[in-house]
């Protein structure tokens, strides 16, 4: 990580985390279009990450208000996280390196939920029953959208934040 004051670390950390709810919203709706593509319930979308929570209830067919309440804020939560650890790593890159770094961390991002925290949430089976092609999709749209929604938070070293005319050369 970069050395930076506190005021470069807090945007970099509240750009993150806003940048990782874009994300999230795109994840949704991907996850959406595709749970609807494959003639399922649409409601799994939004129900999926409560499955921590209610187990197989979650999964069941139609709509549930508190699977789909829980499902959703567990959602956001954790793409906020991944998007807090996104804007923390990435804040000073170019604007090309931080597009790039996005498709990047939606791969690390779909390898550490599907190899890690998943199996460590007792949920290795829904992992395993995902298409991987599909997932991987999914996460590097996560991360492209957090990446450009990064973009007006994101801060290239050497940038200065006081106007040109007060700068001394």
């Amino acid at each position: 990580m970069v050395a930076r004051g506190r005021q470069q670390t807090t945007i970099a950390i509240t750009g993150g985390a806003l940048s990782g709810i874009l994300g999230g919203i795109a994840l949704s709706l991907y996850m959406l279009l595709a749970t609807i593509a494959r003639g399922a319930d649409p409601w799994l979308a939004f129900k999926f990450a409560s499955v921590a929570f209610y187990g197989d209830r979650a999964l069941q067919h139609g709509f549930s208000a508190d699977t789909v309440i829980w499902g959703i804020l567990a959602h956001f939560a954790i793409a906020a996280g991944w998007g807090l650890l996104f804007g923390l790593l990435v804040f000073g890159a170019s604007r090309g390196a931080t597009v790039f770094a996005g498709v990047v961390w939606g791969f690390v991002v779909w390898i550490a939920m599907y190899h890690i925290v998943l199996p460590l949430a007792g949920l290795a089976d829904i992992a395993q029953g995902s298409s991987a092609a599909g997932s991987i999709i999914a996460h590097i749209i996560f991360g492209v959208s957090l990446a450009i929604g990064f973009l007006p938070f994101q801060r290239p070293m050497g940038y200065s934040s006081t106007p040109l005319t007060t700068r001394s050369f």
